[in-house]
């Protein structure tokens, strides 16, 4: 999967051969991509919503998140 980033602080005419969007790949795995999706689906999602989403148990749930976190793809607020 891909995702395009705006790189603003480049200016176009630098030189012709900057793009104007930069192309990265997420270092994510099928798993954290599935919670990863329905998260920015939902934002307020929860963890026993995501167990019936993916079809995943509670503690693959928590490791994903675990790790989704670690990678600074999503945060918790205020404990949710």
């Amino acid at each position: 999967m891909h995702i395009d980033f705006a790189d603003k602080s480049v200016s176009q005419s630098i030189s012709p051969k900057v793009p104007k969007y930069q192309i990265d790949t997420l270092d994510c795995s099928l798993e954290e991509l599935a919670v990863l999706e329905r998260v920015a689906q939902n934002p307020s999602i929860k963890q026993q919503e995501l167990v019936s989403a993916t079809g995943k148990s509670i503690a693959t749930v928590k490791r994903i998140i675990t790790s989704l976190q670690d990678k600074n793809y999503i945060r918790r607020e205020n404990g949710k």
